[in-house]
């Protein structure tokens, strides 16, 4: 079976070649001859016009369906090759648009004479013949343009006053798209500067959570850059000084401030900033009028920048100062009548105690008071004034800062006049006054007592 077919394709094998060879070339003289047309088609993208329409009526549009159509026409064999998908354009006229629906028709036109002329008339179809758009108001928006500053300047310089021009933009969109946009603004590198810079950058979207986002298709901004100009001030810090007033209760004692900010960074003019160490915090409400305890104020530190000075940006504003007053104790010391110095003795007069020792009653703080040392007091007493008799001594004590001498136990004291014979009517003796210690005359000298706490009747306030 083999052999035969391999004799039937091998025998007269010229001939059946030469006739296949006879046949095409009668077929193409058959078509040249008679040129039979033949449908081709191309996919071409489709353009909206007449877009003014939508906009007159506030209206932008989204189309729906994809962006390109089948064109298809009738073309002689020999033609078909003359013709390109390049002569042929889609439309969409939006002026035709169905709001049912949403749809328009596409129509289609050959921009070749050429074409024109080779495709066969009224062959040219579209598909899909319709396309279809959604439509959404128009929003125009103003938003006011930020500077997004990144990088550190150099060590002891701040950031002053940026300026952007223009200080605002206006973008126009789709209500959808312009809902996104959270801010527009530009963005400033001022890392290792100590000097003003300036230049221009391109405008950027930002959503809600400050993140840079591409503008949508259909977004318009008036303008596409802005100018800025950075100004870079000297840094400084300045110790806070509260200035307190008022006077507190008695029995009550201002003990000192104590505030969470002691110390602000301010930037400004080198000029303005040479001559300010500090800054004075002279507030009304700083006032300690029979305060009986510690006083809490809010205090703004704005309001107190000289002009052209502020608080650098990263620092606290606001601080909270606590003006401190304790309540003061009075305590009872044993103070030797021994040590008692008299001042203003007469010569040839005798001066005799009637008690030991006197109570002291000295306020202070309780801390204080605890590390009070009874040696160190300087009690006083006049008697340059006193004739022979009993007299009640007037106590004065000299302490140190911060303790006041409040009152004594009362203390008399004999007065004796020794240059006086005994049974003489001016002896002025009154008898003994009791156990107690005898001052001989000049035994404290004649010095006189200088500064301490205001003296007390000793009398009047020992009860």
């Amino acid at each position: 079976m083999k052999e035969k077919l391999k004799r039937i394709l091998t025998n007269n094998l010229g001939l059946k070649i030469l006739s296949v060879v006879l046949a095409l070339f009668t077929w193409l003289i058959m078509v040249n001859v008679s040129n039979p047309m033949m449908t081709v088609t191309h996919t071409i993208p489709v353009e909206f016009v007449n877009e003014d329409v939508l906009k007159n009526a506030g209206l932008t549009y989204e189309s729906l369906s994809r962006n390109t159509v089948t064109v298809s026409y009738k073309i002689h064999v020999r033609d078909e090759a003359r013709v390109s998908a390049n002569d042929f354009t889609a439309y969409a006229d939006l002026a035709q648009l169905y709001d049912v629906t949403g749809s328009i028709p596409v129509q289609a036109d050959i921009t070749s004479y050429l074409a024109r002329s080779l495709v066969q008339s009224g062959s040219v179809t579209v598909n899909p013949s319709v396309v279809r758009i959604q439509t959404e108001p128009i929003q125009t928006k103003m938003f006011m343009l930020e500077a997004h500053v990144s990088g550190t300047e150099a060590d002891g310089y701040d950031i002053g006053e940026i300026r952007l021009t223009p200080t605002r933009v206006t973008v126009t969109g789709a209500e959808s798209d312009i809902g996104q946009i959270s801010s527009l603004g530009v963005e400033i590198n001022v890392e290792d500067i100590d000097t003003d810079i300036s230049g221009e950058a391109p405008i950027f979207f930002y959503d809600a959570n400050g993140n840079r986002m591409d503008k949508a298709d259909g977004v318009e901004i008036n303008v596409s850059q802005a100018a800025y100009s950075v100004s870079v001030l000297r840094v400084k810090d300045l110790t806070l000084d509260y200035k307190i007033t008022g006077t507190v209760a008695n029995g009550y004692r201002f003990t000192g401030v104590d505030s969470d900010i002691r110390v602000i960074s301010v930037v400004g003019l080198r000029s303005v900033l040479a001559s300010l160490n500090t800054l004075e915090i002279p507030d009304p409400a700083l006032n300690l009028d029979m305060a009986t305890g510690n006083v809490v104020v809010q205090v703004d530190l704005n309001d107190y920048l000289p002009e052209n000075i502020s608080i650098v940006s990263d620092q606290p504003t606001v601080a909270t100062v606590t003006m401190l007053v304790e309540k003061l104790e009075t305590r009872s010391y044993q103070y030797d009548v021994d040590d008692v110095e008299l001042t203003g003795q007469r010569e040839g007069y005798e001066y005799t105690f009637d008690v030991p020792a006197l109570l002291l009653q000295i306020r202070g703080l309780t801390e204080d008071l605890d590390m009070l040392d009874v040696d160190n007091i300087r009690v006083r007493a006049d008697v340059a004034e006193m004739e022979p008799g009993i007299h009640t001594l007037r106590f004065e004590a000299d302490l140190e800062e911060g303790f006041d001498f409040m009152s004594a136990s009362v203390v008399n004291v004999n007065v004796r006049d020794l240059t006086t014979p005994a049974d003489s009517e001016d002896a002025g003796v009154a008898g003994p006054v009791g156990p107690g210690r005898t001052v001989e005359p000049g035994e404290n000298g004649e010095s006189e007592a200088g500064g301490g706490s205001a003296g007390t009747d000793a009398a009047a306030e020992s009860q």
